[in-house]
């Protein structure tokens, strides 16, 4: 009986000090949870630009002698004047011409008391429509005498925080690739390493179709935001729109925000309205709705597709899910946690399978 206690003093204790050490590391995930929380989505685009463009790091690193420090400083310098300069001259340039576009377009509607404006009622065959679909969402609330400002404001204020806060978790994003590029065959090694208690020997088959899938994803935006680009400098061309070529540029940048490509296209149809050419500008509005805007419901899910075995149906979900439920990190995260999830589906199934198929033989 002595003996027996013994034994359950010492399970009993070892149960305890195994609860104890248990709630000590989840305690401390949850702490480092907390603490990095703010900087969670500088960290994703950090790390979904090492893995899109370590093969151009490699090769970089490889001119350079081995040199890894100045092959990472250089790559980030890369990534900054890819991303972070033309959003800084876009900025300058929309700051120094909003005071025009406030007088001519905006004031006249944020100063209404909900009348439609002019222009607007006069466009062909959708000015009616335009107009019944103004008097029933903006006229009808406002009867109480508040100008459309006062519902307006607040949310262009929502809208330039979230631009904002986007632009600075890009910075953060392109500062902490840096290290990522310096370190990055330790942290992969560390990574796998910690995935293999988990998952055994799928560990590296699921970080490669993680790896593919952001590659994937990564080129699709891109390739979306030249095509749409070229495509909207096309058609500007043809509709005889100054400066089509700049325009095009510009497109390409305002191609990585969603519904970005219409500010461009929508009011180049209306300046050609304005200016008496309705032929052309009914014909910018269908080139800007069918071929400009239509590209990227063709472009992007392709090169995600190529990414990864991920079913269409699945990226376009993952795609415009992610955008939903994360903003604009999401068209990563959607289809890389679709792809992983799908792939531990097959996976599972597949091992299923051989479970039965040798209990038969047996």
């Amino acid at each position: 009986m002595a003996v027996r206690f013994d034994l359950e003093s010492i399970n009993r204790e070892t149960v305890y000090r195994t609860l104890v050490i248990v709630a000590g590391v989840v305690l401390i995930l949850w702490g480092c949870l907390v603490v990095l929380r703010p900087f969670i989505p500088a960290f994703l685009l950090a790390i979904i630009f090492t893995l899109s463009t370590w093969p151009a790091f490699i090769w970089l690193k490889a001119r350079l002698n081995g040199r890894r420090t100045l092959a990472a400083f250089i790559m980030t310098l890369a990534l900054a004047l890819c991303f972070l300069v033309p959003i800084v001259f876009l900025g300058s340039s929309v700051a120094e011409n909003f005071g025009r576009l406030y007088t001519l377009v905006l004031a006249p509607v944020l100063n209404s008391p909900g009348d439609m404006p002019q222009w607007a009622r006069d466009l062909p065959m959708i000015g009616p429509h335009l107009e019944t679909v103004w008097t029933q969402y903006i006229a009808q609330p406002l009867q109480d005498g508040a100008t459309l400002k006062d519902h307006v404001a607040p949310k262009l204020i929502a809208v330039g925080r979230a631009i904002g806060q986007g632009v600075l978790d890009l910075s953060l994003g392109v500062l902490i690739a840096f290290f990522f590029f310096r370190h990055g065959v330790t942290v992969a090694q560390r990574v796998n390493t910690l995935l293999a208690k988990f998952a055994g020997a799928r560990a590296q088959h699921m970080l490669t179709i993680c790896k593919k899938t952001v590659i994937g994803v990564v080129y699709g935006i891109l390739g979306t935001a030249v095509a749409q680009g070229a495509l909207a400098g096309i058609g500007l061309w043809l509709a005889d729109v100054p400066g089509a070529a700049f325009l095009g540029l510009i497109t390409i940048v305002l191609s990585f925000v969603p519904m970005g490509p219409p500010l461009i296209w929508v009011p180049a149809t209306f300046w050609l309205y304005t200016h008496g050419q309705t032929g052309v500008a009914i014909f910018m509005a269908v080139w800007g709705v069918l071929v400009i805007s239509g590209v990227d419901n063709v472009v992007r899910p392709y090169f995600i597709s190529l990414g990864s075995n991920l079913p269409l149906p699945l990226v376009l979900l993952g795609v415009f899910g992610g955008l939903i439920a994360f903003g604009f990190i999401g068209l990563f995260i959607g289809p890389t946690l679709l792809a992983l999830a799908w792939t531990l589906i097959v996976e599972w199934s597949h091992s299923d399978r051989r479970v039965a198929e040798d209990a038969e033989a047996a």
